[in-house]
């Protein structure tokens, strides 16, 4: 599991998805939903802390660069092909960082 920091978005493009290595994980954020976590007899949107997206020949997700996420191993014989990038805002610290205020 890894995100991509000092980014804003993040992408991956799947040019290549064999069946069997076809999912990305995507995790929750949120510390705190492994302090206290009730039993779960069964696994829903509302109890899970990961969303399991499949993917095909094609595909192009963009998402939060702090976002949480993970891919299973290739097993498979075939390759998976894939291209991941990342997108910042060019001079991030000096229009961007300093807070939106005035009059302090």
């Amino acid at each position: 599991m890894h995100s991509h920091p000092n980014n804003f978005l993040s992408g991956v493009y799947y040019v290549q998805v064999p069946l069997g290595a076809n999912m990305i994980n995507f995790h929750d954020p949120r510390p705190q939903t492994a302090i206290i976590r009730p039993p779960v007899i069964e696994l829903t949107a509302y109890n899970n802390d990961q969303t399991v997206m499949c993917v095909d020949d094609g595909t192009l997700l963009v998402f939060p660069a702090w976002l949480p996420h993970s891919v299973s191993s290739n097993g498979g014989k075939e390759r998976r092909i894939s291209v991941s990038f990342n997108v910042m805002f060019v001079a991030y610290e000096e229009t961007m960082s300093p807070p939106l205020r005035s009059g302090f």
